[in-house]
């Protein structure tokens, strides 16, 4: 058989992605004619030429088809989906998804004729699948059990045979099905339940569900924190192998109050007319190496998970909040980025080095902030940073909106717990000067760090933010152009047209929606392996180095930077890790995503059972959407909800699409887009994240 034949044949055979080692071993078990890596690789590569094969992260998937586009599924939760693809995201419609659920690799057809939201798809083949199991309410039917999906991206019911079940489960409970058979067009999905969270209201089930429906890992496998704890630290033995001793040097952090690591701190001195700015960084990667059992379990997490009521954490404690964690007292090994800047905010002269530093000052940001606006400081070396640090991270942030970086005035919301998990109430927090102060020295030592690896012409992770959509910026223009803006077209505008839309809205009622507007019109930055610009920070090399406890591409930039410096980018164990750049980078960009998600739906759900307690009650909010089934409106809480058109009954409303506004027929009341409307809680639903309103 030839060997473009055999190959093909050994891949749809495995059913899943293979690598050239993986397919000739493969060969070599079914006893046919071998055929050695570097001639598997070559036919690979022609395979893929031809339309006949897929590269999924340095991995081969055999299609059904030739030319299929091939990317990663996103469901949205009314049942449509985009596929996120090499040539950019395709729509796919409901009754097009061919089975297919949220986050799958799937190939798909691409329609020539295109639709009204783009490029636009059918799914044709499912490459890989991304869930295993369902979270949902238990719902029994005779000897036939039901789970519903709590997650409105996964569509149809799951169906379990109680006969072979051996988990004791009660309707209305909420569980976890492990998936043994996917639907169809025949056939719905069938499955066992393996895990019973509990009573659908009963206090943490709701948090849990979110980990559920992100697959999130909760726990580290005993292995993992084995190796951790019996990490130590060598202060002595790494400053006689030559790591810059800067202990006497004052350094302090600035974090959240509640904050328990801290992965960045800072030193600052004046220096002439400008400054020397010391960002010192703490160094994962000394205990962390490559393939070792902690980085392996890093590696498939790639993200600290915050949720309302807990962290999940990217490292065992013993690294997060113990050896790495920069305490102050105590003695840690850090990554140190020092810039020289002038009066400017210039970066004249940098150097990075391995270092080992002294907190002398844990500040929190209210603290901070505090001292800057009324005095009393602690002590006259602190206020002398802390004035110092203000005025350099001013001229380095004025430095980066003239070149035009986006600078956003946005609201987190964050619900707060009692001892039981019950939200209590909502705490609003908005960016300050200490807040913006960190911001501008971590922006500032990263792009140092991807200036310089992109000079030394060595691999690295970037993080680019491609420029915006030009349909999603359509849309935008068109409610700017509502709220009276002075901008004409947004089409290849450049981000000092949205720095003025920004600075534009400021102060205005509609500040918080424009903002969210903009947003959501602008790509998402992600992580890749090659050099890009990033659009929102108007810089054209950018990268992430400033978190390696929470976040894994910075934990691979510290490898590489140091192997940079060290001239061992060539050497094992980070050479292996080269190699995996491409796949690592889209694996942190996915799961990223799904950190946030995770995040914001933890919080959504507290909100909707704080607002649970008002019903009846009425508040105040702005229309953040128009659909001609009504008005989703947003609270000073952030908690949003529907005014469903069937609750308007003083008049019959139509859409108009165009100017995104209801209008009534008879009276010609108009809510748009934008507007304060005073609304009254009908409903919440906890488990569907929903919150019904009426106007009042």
């Amino acid at each position: 058989m030839r060997p473009d034949k055999l190959v093909l044949k050994t891949l749809r055979a495995a059913g899943r992605a293979l690598d050239a080692e993986g397919v000739a071993g493969a060969l070599e078990i079914a006893g046919g004619p071998g055929l050695g890596v570097e001639r598997v690789a070559h036919t690979l590569a022609q395979l893929e030429k031809s339309g006949l094969v897929a590269d999924v992260g340095g991995k081969y998937l055999a299609l059904r088809e030739r030319h299929l586009v091939v990317g990663r599924l996103s469901m949205n939760r009314r049942g449509f989906g985009f596929v996120s693809s090499p040539v950019g995201d395709i729509y796919v419609g409901k009754r097009d998804t061919g089975g297919a659920m949220h986050g799958d690799i799937v190939g798909v057809r691409v329609d020539p004729r295109g639709s009204h939201l783009g490029r636009s798809g059918e799914v044709v083949q499912i490459l890989e699948r991304a869930i295993t199991e369902v979270v949902g309410r238990f719902e029994r039917h005779g000897a036939l059990g039901i789970v519903v999906p709590t997650d409105q991206r996964i569509r149809g019911d799951l169906f379990v045979d109680l006969k072979k079940s051996d988990v004791t489960v009660r309707p209305g409970e909420i569980v976890v099905a492990r998936i043994t058979r996917y639907a169809d067009k025949r056939d719905a999905m069938q499955g066992m339940i393996v895990e019973v969270l509990g009573p659908e209201g009963a206090p943490g089930v709701d948090v849990e569900i979110v980990i559920r429906e992100h697959g999130l890992a909760t726990e580290f496998p005993p292995e993992v924190i084995e190796a951790a704890e019996q990490l130590r630290q060598d202060i002595d033995g790494e400053l006689e192998r030559g790591r810059r001793d800067l202990r006497e040097r004052f350094t302090f952090t600035i974090d959240p109050a509640d904050a328990r690591d801290f992965d960045d701190a800072i030193s600052i001195v004046r220096e002439g007319k400008g400054y020397r700015l010391w960002v010192h960084i703490a160094d994962v990667s000394h205990y962390v190496p490559w393939d070792s059992p902690v980085d392996v379990e890093a590696r498939h997490r790639a993200t600290s998970v915050y949720l309302v009521d807990r962290v999940l954490p990217m490292l065992p404690e013993h690294l997060s909040n113990v050896i790495c964690s920069l305490n102050p007292g105590e003695d840690r090994l850090t990554f140190t980025v020092e810039m020289l800047l002038d009066k400017t905010g210039i970066v004249e002269r940098y150097e990075c080095y391995p270092s080992v530093i002294k907190s002398d000052r844990r500040f929190d940001y209210d603290q901070v902030q505090g001292w800057l606006d009324g005095g009393g400081y602690p002590d006259d070396v602190s206020r002398q940073a802390l004035i110092d640090f203000r005025s350099v991270a001013q001229v380095i942030h004025e430095r980066r909106v003239a070149r035009g970086g986006l600078d956003f005035d946005t609201v987190e919301a964050r619900v707060t717990l009692d001892e039981r998990g019950e939200p209590i109430d909502v705490v609003l927090r908005s960016r300050t000067e200490a807040t913006n102060m960190i911001e501008e020295a971590m922006i500032a030592a990263n792009e140092v760090v991807a200036r310089h690896m992109t000079a030394a012409k060595a691999p690295m992770v970037y993080r680019i933010h491609e420029d915006p959509d030009a349909d999603a910026l359509a849309q935008v223009a068109v409610v700017l152009k509502e709220f009276g803006y002075p901008v004409k077209d947004l089409h290849g505008a450049s981000p000092a047209t949205f720095q003025k839309i920004v600075a534009f809205a400021h102060g205005r009622p509609e500040e918080r929606l424009i903002n969210s507007l903009v947003l959501r019109a602008l790509e998402r930055a992600r992580y890749v392996d090659y050099l890009g610009p990033h659009f929102g920070l108007a810089s054209q090399a950018y990268t992430h180095f400033t978190s390696p406890i929470r976040r894994y591409p910075d934990l691979i930039v510290h490898r590489l930077l140091k192997a940079q410096l060290t001239h061992d980018l060539g050497k094992p164990p980070t050479s292996h890790m080269v190699t995996e750049l491409e796949w690592l980078a889209e694996h942190s960009s996915t799961m990223e995503r799904e950190a946030e998600a995770a995040e914001s739906e933890s919080q959504k759900v507290k909100l909707v059972a704080l607002m649970a307690h008002h019903l009846g009650e009425e508040f105040d909010g702005i229309v953040t959407g128009v659909m001609g089934f009504g008005l989703f409106v947003q609270l000073e809480n952030t908690a949003e909800g529907l005014v469903h058109v069937e609750t308007m009954a003083d008049d019959y409303y139509r859409l108009d699409a165009e100017r995104f506004l209801l209008r009534g027929e008879s009276n010609g009341t108009t809510y748009r887009l934008g507007q304060q409307v005073r609304v009254r809680i009908l409903d919440a639903s906890v488990s569907e994240r929903r919150l019904d309103l009426e106007l009042a």
